[in-house]
């Protein structure tokens, strides 16, 4: 009875032991690379090392950056320029993309940017549609934007952020993986779109001709750049809290001190006094609400909303700039107008006017015919 009862503490003693070397060892091994969403070293399925892995074996220098400053740097050198999820992205890191691929001979590829973020880069593509279930896209004869491959998988819902995006193409901009009204890829001189991060996983790049796409796309040049945003970035919209600088275990400690100043404060005050309300004043960045205002439209597909607040705001400015009261009806400004443009009064009051905005790429031509308005009075 005895021996027995003596054995069974050091059984419980030697599986403690055991679960805490297991614990060590897993958080040694992990702290090798990071695992998310397209990291390059992560070997997880929704990692990209398998990608990374065979670049570098065909010659590719491939560099991982973190903030939006050293991408630019590395596009303006002519670098191959991959960013994982430009969605992230404020206002000001892509206009400084947009600027460093316009001045530079580098190639920029998106992964499943949205409106907003091709906005900033080019008026020639625009989101179409999704595809949400698991299936094999063809590219079809005669496609240019193909990068070697005829067939391309994408898993539909199921995918690492869900379904994958096609995107519509204009003008100069060609597309290729046709599905519904849009296309898998697209691409515009040196800017390449890839509807879907499966595309670039290690679950994924294995499916159908998946690798022979990555592969052209980012190997186009001898050196590439993995660009994951983070939020330490300087240029991010929104910077790191400051309790992403405290350890891990300085949260169950702070967690600990607050509960005992409570036990201790219940202890010795003798009541509490009355909830005293304060109205704290709240500061919201400009850019953050346009950005947050045009996601939410895109999701309600209100293009008229979204143009007819676009024309208002013109209105607004140009009529402060030729003296005009903003009571004033569309006729009077037309009028006003007319005199220092070469357009018609019919072609101003078409695009002042309520006329409905029938696509993304409408809306998106409509801001541009505004802006170049504007600066046309300005001279």
């Amino acid at each position: 009875m005895n021996s027995s009862a003596d054995r069974r503490p050091r059984w419980l003693v030697v599986l403690i032991v055991l679960a805490v070397l297991a614990a060590v060892l897993a958080a040694v091994a992990r702290g090798y690379y990071r695992d998310g969403p397209l990291e390059p070293d992560a070997p997880t399925g929704q990692g990209s090392r398998a990608a990374v892995s065979v670049l570098m074996d065909l010659g590719v220098q491939v560099d991982t950056q973190r903030h939006t400053a050293d991408v630019v740097e590395d596009l303006s050198e002519g670098r191959t320029v991959l960013v994982t999820d430009p969605v992230l992205l404020s206002g000001a890191q892509l206009e400084a993309l947009s600027t460093s691929l316009e001045e530079s001979a580098g190639t920029l590829v998106l992964v499943q940017p949205d409106f907003v973020t091709l906005g900033y880069l080019t008026p020639l593509i625009s989101p179409a549609g999704t595809v949400r279930t698991s299936t094999l896209i063809d590219a079809g004869p005669d496609c240019d934007a193909a990068f070697g491959a005829r067939q391309v998988h994408v898993p539909g819902d199921e995918g690492l952020v869900g379904p994958a995006t096609t995107y519509r193409t204009s003008g100069q901009a060609a597309g290729c993986f046709a599905s519904g009204a849009g296309s898998l890829v697209a691409v515009h001189d040196r800017l390449v779109v890839l509807g879907s991060p499966d595309l670039l996983t290690n679950d994924g790049i294995g499916q159908a001709d998946n690798s022979a796409l990555v592969l052209n796309a980012l190997g186009s040049t001898d050196e590439l750049t993995w660009y994951v945003p983070s939020p330490g970035d300087p240029m991010a919209a929104t910077g790191p809290d400051l309790l992403d600088y405290l350890p891990d275990w300085a949260s169950p400690l702070a967690l600990w001190l607050l509960l005992s100043a409570l036990v201790a404060l219940l202890a010795l005050g003798r009541r509490f006094g009355p909830v005293v309300v304060e109205p704290l004043p709240v500061t919201v960045r400009p850019q953050e609400l346009v950005l947050g205002r045009a996601r939410l439209l895109q999701q309600s597909q209100s293009r008229d909303a979204a143009a007819a607040s676009l024309r208002a705001a013109a209105a607004r400015r140009l009529a402060d700039r030729l003296g005009i009261r903003h009571e004033e009806s569309l006729d009077a400004l037309v009028a006003a107008l007319t005199p220092h443009l070469e357009q018609s009064p019919e072609q101003i009051r078409s695009l002042l006017g309520p006329t409905p905005v029938s696509s993304d790429q409408a809306l998106v031509q409509l801001a541009h015919d505004l802006d170049r308005l504007e600066k046309e009075i300005d001279r």
